[in-house]
């Protein structure tokens, strides 16, 4: 069963429906370093509402029984830009791992505090429709009713008899929200997930991925090595990426006039960083009007 489970995360971390983040302490070694992680899934609108029609508990053993059975749950790039262009995404968190599960500990506070901002980074800006997440534990689920979920099954308390030889700390917990639970603009922590204006540049694939790793403070030289291109490559991107941006909204950067060449590069770059933290719809795939290339 381990050797499948590998297979199956190296399929899942090739794919383009998912987001994976690794939260590390920097002033440790690697691996030590890792204090936790987390796996989510885009996956297709007829899996979830099969799931949420008729729950079980364990759902990322459910998710991983199906995949091994050949369901393609997992929505490839040209599905989730049909789908963030439409109707929305389902995800479902898949795995979060904790180096300390003790939610008590400041330093496991911490993690989880990177966690949520790692998430809201990653899924805000898709037009997201419902998140599932499963909880074990009732700490856990605290956590989750605190952050806006709805418990929507409490597995022991429907079932004792299936979970006597568990201890409460193993205890099964499934928690969802949907978008039309949630007013949009209400003081929520996770309501600007589920109101999201439309892009106004619409990026590339390309551009986007660059970005992203701009945003995400690395250096050219490192998205060009983390993405296989050159850094002349890199560069010509940088070019697009401005050329288009001035296309669709001429003020956002500054102007050239006076301004030595490498200083400018600098500010434009920056205004648009600055800019895109705060729409991270324009990283986000969508449908007719963004290049796929």
């Amino acid at each position: 069963m381990q050797r499948r489970l590998v297979y199956l995360w190296e399929r899942l971390l090739a794919a383009d429906g998912r987001s994976f983040t690794i939260i590390e302490d920097l002033e440790r070694h690697h691996p030590d370093s890792i204090e936790g992680f987390g796996l989510s899934l885009f996956v297709t609108d007829r899996f979830f509402d099969e799931f949420c029609a008729a729950p079980r508990p364990y759902l990322p053993a459910h998710c991983y029984e199906q995949m091994l059975a050949g369901d393609d749950l997992v929505l490839t790039e040209e599905q989730l830009r049909a789908a963030n262009s439409t109707e929305g995404l389902s995800i479902i968190n898949l795995d979060f791992g904790l180096r300390n599960y003790d939610l008590s500990n400041a330093r496991t506070q911490q993690v989880l505090a990177a966690g949520s901002s790692a998430f809201y980074f990653f899924h805000a800006g898709y037009r997201i429709r419902a998140i599932a997440n499963e909880v074990y534990g009732a700490r856990p689920a605290r956590y989750m009713e605190a952050g806006g979920f709805r418990l929507v099954r409490d597995y022991q308390r429907e079932s004792p008899a299936a979970f006597e030889h568990l201890s409460p700390e193993e205890y099964p917990y499934l928690f969802l929200l949907r978008r039309e639970w949630i007013q949009p603009a209400v003081i929520h922590p996770l309501s600007q997930l589920f109101s999201v204006p439309a892009p106004r540049i619409r990026f590339s694939r390309s551009e986007r991925r660059v970005l992203e790793g701009a945003l995400l403070n690395e250096s050219d030289p490192q998205i060009g090595s983390r993405l296989g291109i050159s850094l002349s490559g890199i560069k010509k991107t940088w070019q697009n990426i401005y050329a288009r941006t001035l296309r669709q909204i001429p003020n956002l950067m500054p102007s050239a006039d006076g301004t030595p060449e490498g200083f400018r590069g600098l500010e434009k770059r920056r205004h648009l960083i600055e800019y895109l933290r705060m729409h991270l719809e324009e990283l986000r795939p969508t449908g007719p009007g963004s290049s796929k290339d």
